[in-house]
């Protein structure tokens, strides 16, 4: 039985509505990837450059500050690197470690480590 000319007008006109949607969706994601990739690779570069940044100032701290040891020039370079004051322990509960991020550099190596 041949489909009326009316209904083959609106059945084309349906695909081409959804397929219009479906390329639409599809250049919406393609758009919101590229947002997210862009900003991680922007996040990333800052955090090398302010790593670098502070990798000089490090160095020029130790090179022109007399007596200056590499924790004093850490502590000048990053306030915020420096640990806490001493943990009050309230009742039985024992004071929180130091965070691994928090603690301070060392020029000794850990037991564990075989050169």
């Amino acid at each position: 039985m041949p489909v009326p000319p009316q209904e083959q007008k609106t059945a084309a006109l349906h695909d081409r509505r959804l397929s219009m949607v479906l390329a639409a969706l599809a250049l919406g994601l393609l758009a919101a990837f590229w947002m997210v990739c862009s900003h991680q690779v922007r996040k990333a570069q800052i955090r090398d450059i302010s790593l670098a940044v502070q990798r000089v100032a490090v160095t020029d701290c130790l090179r022109y500050v007399p007596r200056a040891t590499l924790n004093s020039c850490v502590d000048r370079v990053d306030p915020g690197r420096r640990e806490p004051a001493a943990a009050v322990t309230a009742g039985d509960k024992p004071a929180a470690a130091p965070v691994a991020s928090r603690t301070r550099m060392s020029s000794g190596a850990p037991v564990n480590v075989a050169f």
